[in-house]
């Protein structure tokens, strides 16, 4: 399974994007237009669970939701649902710094993106619990 970010309670990528959003520093990152293919760790965990049962399960996945999303439209809905205003973007030049200072993490992830479908899933059909990420993220914060 190639795993897109999945959002969990404790860790991962979501604890250090929730706190640079509390600190009102979870702004736009770079051009914003760069995907996100999210999915929730209880998803996850589901596919796993389903690629270890079921014997139809062959080849590569991607194991991401069914809605990717642009960083600006994440770190927007991010802000709402912490109950954060408009935060300035962070230009490029500052998301390199903060990736491998703060986030410890290649910051190529974060200013290009990913726009993956899980349609290998789907066509085994997967049915995912969380399709929308507002709802996602108020469950995980």
């Amino acid at each position: 399974m190639r795993i897109g970010f999945a959002f969990g309670r404790d860790g991962g990528a979501l604890e250090p994007l929730t706190k640079l959003a509390k600190r009102n520093l979870g702004g736009t990152v770079g051009s914003g237009k760069q995907y996100i293919s999210w999915l929730h760790i209880d998803d996850l965990n589901e596919m796993f669970l389903q690629a270890i049962e079921n014997d139809t399960f062959e080849g590569v996945y991607n194991a991401t939701g069914p809605n990717p999303v642009t960083n600006k439209e994440f770190m927007a809905t991010l802000r709402k649902v912490l109950n954060k205003g408009w935060t300035p973007p962070a230009p490029s030049p500052f998301v390199w710094l903060g990736a491998y200072l703060f986030m410890k993490t290649e910051p190529s992830l974060a200013l290009t993106g990913r726009n993956c479908l899980p349609k290998k899933l789907q066509q085994q059909g997967f049915s995912f619990q969380y399709h929308n990420l507002e709802t996602a993220l108020k469950d995980l914060i």
